[in-house]
């Protein structure tokens, strides 16, 4: 009998004193500049000290296993922390008693993707517990490097997209000039755009009174991340920068349109043909326009 108790005891002990690591989430996503939380769970002992818990926590590479986070006998060592995350992590103390550990990663880098490893080291075990972080680039609005060329009384594409290719169609795309000096006669000029898609809806009434009716977007496009814009029968006025945006992504690029005399002529009827807002357009095949294709698809 008196063995049989011992033996229970001794089981007890086993099953108490084993260290589980798990993770709340086996992959995370993210994008570049963002931040993220990535969390592990440990189990506890009410009779330890955070005294004795010792953790260390690096992403495991090919080349280097960069140190994120080192926790010795309760006290955190900077030092051990590769300079790669230097000033973007933080931890919170107060959820290290529950078996718990919240590392706050901020300005993320796409070179923060992999796999991360945790090793918890106690008085009553260890274990390690991985998950996996991956980083994409933080998408980006690009416009022609080039100035693009218009003749007067023509059609003109102010090539634009997003890159990676993005589906924008639940986003706002803004198109404005912003070289034109608001109009002292009109108090709500400085809200009026050249073309502003926002609600999957082009507001026409939030253009400037000279692009009324002469703008256009390729809406079958915004899927793609094609957000070009079309200018009907151009004007001298035309002339200038052009901004195009995305406030969701915060980004922009700005386009310079030139506007010249109608002298020559294309002499290929193929050229004449511009292509309508209605066609599926790939959203990169803008960046393959060169300022005279461009001209040549009025």
């Amino acid at each position: 009998m008196i063995c049989s108790i011992l033996l229970l005891i001794i089981l007890t002990s086993c099953v108490s004193g084993t260290l589980v690591v798990n993770v709340t989430q086996t992959s995370y996503q993210a994008e570049e500049n963002h931040h993220i939380t990535l969390e592990w769970t440990f189990t506890t002992n009410p009779h330890t000290s955070l005294d004795s818990l010792s953790i260390f926590c690096e992403l495991l590479t090919d080349l280097k296993n960069p140190g994120l986070f080192h926790l010795h006998e309760g006290v955190e060592v900077p030092e051990s922390q590769d300079e790669q995350f230097a000033g973007r992590v933080q931890w919170d103390k107060d959820v290290l008693r529950e078996g718990r550990l919240r590392l706050h990663v901020s300005r993320l880098r796409t070179e923060d993707s992999g796999l991360y490893l945790c090793d918890v080291l106690t008085d009553y075990g260890s274990n390690s517990g991985r998950c996996w972080l991956n980083v994409t680039d933080r998408p980006q609005v690009i416009g022609a490097s080039q100035p693009v060329v218009a003749f007067l009384g023509g059609d003109v594409i102010l090539p634009c997209h997003v890159e990676p290719c993005l589906d924008v169609e639940e986003l706002t795309v803004e198109w404005w000039r912003p070289d034109v000096p608001p109009d002292p006669e009109d108090p709500q000029s400085n809200y009026r755009y050249v073309h502003c898609y926002h609600d999957k809806q082009h507001e026409e009434d939030m253009k400037k009174p000279m692009y009324a009716g002469r703008t256009e977007m390729f809406t079958d496009g915004l899927k793609h991340g094609n957000i070009s814009l079309k200018i009907s029968n151009v004007e001298q006025s035309d002339q200038g920068r052009y901004r195009c945006q995305i406030l969701q992504l915060a980004s922009a690029s700005v386009i310079m349109l030139l506007v010249e005399p109608r002298s020559v002529k294309p002499t290929d009827p193929g050229d004449l043909q511009t292509p309508e807002p209605t066609d599926e357009t790939d959203a990169k095949v803008t960046l393959a326009f060169s300022s005279r294709q461009v001209v040549d698809s009025i």
